[in-house]
């Protein structure tokens, strides 16, 4: 038994066809039953008519001819002659009858014994109507349904003929529903072409190659649905190279610290070195650089898949700046930095996590220092942005950025300086976890810089409740 949940039974293609074949063989039935009813009703009502038109004028011969003797045996020879050439004509056999039912005259008297073998069809649907003169029955008359003359005058009786167009339109359905279930299926199997690439396709990327694409041929929905599957394709195949550059990164940034505790422990076990409180502090940084690392990895992992917990209260931006700024100021007095804090206007109290916020800014607060020479000034500030957020910016004197770098800034392990950010220990986690985190506040950042004037970054915050 065929399984019709797959294969070419479970086939669009073959659906298609299906649908219009029964579609077609519906309105053929509903189309021949019409036909065939009117048919039936007209070749009625033909016959009817025929049988009235052709008994009155038999009844008027009858009539005549019996008016003229006044007896059917002066004129049966004539009436016999005429009956012999209108009845073949007219398609019936004619038989006359006196009043004692005596036959008179018949149209086909001429007919052998067994001469129906002669006609097509033998005779039948007899009809008999009585003859008056005078208001006194004088004889009869039978028509009976029958063929012509001969086989050059044949021709069906008019109750047939529903008959043959019934005929005619069930071959016509069968011809017309098999030509149009061929076409249907020559004519899907084109249009569904694509889809059938489209699929080809996605197979072959579902294998991992990802640089297929479909082709964007056919209807305009089998175009547009091949569009969006590019994009999702292009998407993947994006996220697949974002996702080997996060290995690679990866592997390399804990590669160097995994190397610098490895090398020194072997050179302790190995007696180069004497486990000196110098050198135990060295590969303490180097776990606590590895530790740090692994702890921003984590971070960001939460951020971006949207699990990252925020602990949410309402918290005085003043003070959040205040103490955000005296975390760092040792080690930017120590450069020689200034930092400054710019006096705040009048903020209302801002639903935020306190933590992560404050890891941003001491973020921006400490690539502000690194990229700042001596000399130079780094200032916070706050201020309302319309009616419903607040911007908190960090600002600096440094060298600035140039502008091929600032669309990458917050891509993960990017760095416009790779040199000076290996050497005070970044690995290019910082703007990304910061970008993660404002965001996890329904908030934005921003940077703006220019090479020698100094560098900006700008975070929005939205005003979730009302100051008291």
């Amino acid at each position: 038994m065929p399984d019709f949940r797959s294969g070419l039974f479970a086939s669009l293609q073959f659906r298609l066809a299906l649908g219009f074949t029964l579609a077609l063989a519906l309105a053929l039935v509903l189309v021949s039953l019409a036909i065939g009813l009117v048919t039936d009703r007209q070749t009625q009502r033909f016959e009817r008519d025929r049988d009235s038109a052709q008994a009155a004028r038999v009844k008027q011969l009858v009539s005549e001819y019996y008016g003229k003797g006044q007896s059917w045996e002066k004129n049966k020879g004539g009436l016999q002659e005429i009956l012999e050439q209108a009845g073949p004509v007219s398609g019936s056999r004619i038989q006359i009858y006196d009043a004692k039912d005596a036959l008179i005259a018949d149209s086909h008297a001429y007919l052998p014994p067994g001469g129906a073998k002669l006609w097509p069809q033998p005779f039948s649907e007899t009809k008999k109507f009585p003859v008056f003169k005078d208001g006194q029955q004088i004889g009869a008359f039978t028509i009976t349904a029958a063929y012509a003359a001969g086989p050059e005058l044949a021709g069906p009786a008019p109750s047939r003929i529903s008959d043959r167009v019934n005929g005619s339109l069930v071959w016509a359905g069968i011809g017309a529903a098999a030509l149009g279930t061929l076409l249907v299926w020559l004519l899907s199997r084109r249009a569904l072409a694509p889809l059938q690439n489209l699929g080809a396709t996605a197979r072959r990327l579902g294998r991992g190659d990802l640089s297929q694409r479909a082709q964007t041929t056919g209807p305009s929905e089998i175009r547009q649905l091949a569009h969006s599957f590019n994009i999702m394709a292009a998407g993947l195949e994006e996220a697949e190279r974002l996702r080997r550059n996060l290995t690679a990164d990866v592997a390399h940034e804990l590669r160097t610290p995994l190397s610098n505790i490895q090398g020194y422990l072997e050179a302790i076990k190995d007696g180069l070195i004497q486990p000196t409180p110098e050198t135990i502090d060295t590969i303490h940084g180097q776990a606590l650089h590895l530790s740090r690392l692994v702890e921003d990895l984590r971070l960001l992992a939460q951020a971006e898949a949207g699990a990252l917990q925020l602990q949410l209260s309402p918290a005085s931006l003043d003070d959040l700046l205040q103490s955000s700024v005296e975390a760092v100021r040792p080690r930017a007095d120590a450069k020689g930095v200034t930092l400054n804090l710019a006096p705040q206007p009048s903020l209302p109290p801002v639903e935020l996590d306190a933590t992560r916020i404050a890891q941003i800014i001491g973020n921006l607060l400490e690539n502000a220092i690194t990229h700042t020479p001596q000399g130079g000034a780094i200032t916070v500030s706050a201020a309302r942005a319309g009616n419903n957020a607040v911007q908190i910016t960090v600002s600096d004197t440094g060298h600035g950025i140039p502008p091929e770098h600032l669309p990458h800034l917050f891509d993960r392990f990017y760095r416009a300086d790779p040199s000076r950010a290996r050497a005070t220990g970044g690995v290019g986690l910082g703007l990304t976890i910061a970008r993660r985190l404002i965001e996890a506040h329904n908030g934005t950042i921003q940077a703006q810089s220019a090479p020698n004037q100094g560098s900006s970054f700008t975070l929005t915050l939205p005003i979730t409740q009302n100051p008291e």
